[in-house]
């Protein structure tokens, strides 16, 4: 009787220890994406920034190029450069066969999530082409801001997830509400949700118990999909009301 309780808390022990491995595994890879996602839409601006420096821009609207049409096409351009990476992104993930990102149910929600982030993350990098005069300077600021949101968020809410403490718990929830507005941060914590929930499933299905969450269910990455679909939409709209002068006086074309 005593070695029988004995191995299944051995057992127990040994599951729980494989969860807190798997959770810290996708974490990393969390981290990985994000770092690797943080290069690409920074590069975006360069050209902007240079054609509005060397008055290339001005010469276009000058000869009747409508302001909206050249944004759109801008952003159809990028999104087309993004697709590039996003894909190569795809299929790492299904060479290394990480069930977490990559079994049938949770494939899509990979593909909607590195998709919905370019259509975010894009148009919130134009208004910086407003800013900025040097390409370079544009591009190493905006990357270093898509790595501190995107990682440092990601990061704090999980390990604040470790603590058992009702007050930190709260926190974590207003922190993780406050995160969404920001593309980096939906994505890696979407990634992170994805691989807490399958390595929540493998844990609880040795014991006989079906506990796994439809990764684009509202408290998984449905609400992280919905924010950055907002996202890309407000800051497209943004970006045009700056061109117009709307939002604020742009400088000089």
């Amino acid at each position: 009787m005593l070695e029988d309780h004995t191995g299944s808390n051995l057992y127990s022990t040994s599951c729980f220890l494989s969860f807190r491995a798997a959770t810290s595994t996708d974490v990393v890879v969390s981290i990985c994406v994000i770092f690797a996602m943080s290069f690409i839409p920074a590069s975006f601006v360069l050209f902007l920034i240079q054609e509005r420096v060397s008055k290339a821009k001005h010469l276009q609207f000058v000869s009747g190029v409508n302001p909206t049409v050249y944004w759109v096409a801008n952003f159809a351009w990028d999104i087309c450069n993004y697709i590039v990476p996003c894909l190569i992104v795809i299929v790492i993930f299904l060479c290394f066969q990480q069930k977490a990102y990559v079994s049938l149910s949770n494939l899509p929600a990979l593909i909607l999530l590195l998709m919905m982030y370019g259509w975010s993350i894009t148009p919130m990098m134009y208004p910086a082409s407003f800013i900025f005069n040097v390409p370079s300077t544009a591009y190493v600021v905006l990357t270093c801001i898509n790595l501190f949101i995107g990682i440092n968020g990601s990061v704090a809410t999980f390990v604040m997830e470790l603590f058992a403490d009702d007050n930190i718990t709260k926190i974590n929830g207003i922190v993780k509400q406050v995160l969404l507005i920001f593309p980096h941060f939906c994505l890696g914590r979407g990634l992170i949700d994805m691989g807490k929930n399958q390595a929540m499933a493998t844990l609880y299905d040795s014991f006989g118990e079906d506990r796994y969450q439809d990764p684009l269910s509202w408290d998984m990455v449905g609400k992280n999909l919905c924010a950055m679909a907002i996202q890309g939409a407000v800051m497209f709209t943004i970006t045009l009301l700056i061109q117009y002068k709307f939002c604020c006086k742009s400088r000089q074309e």
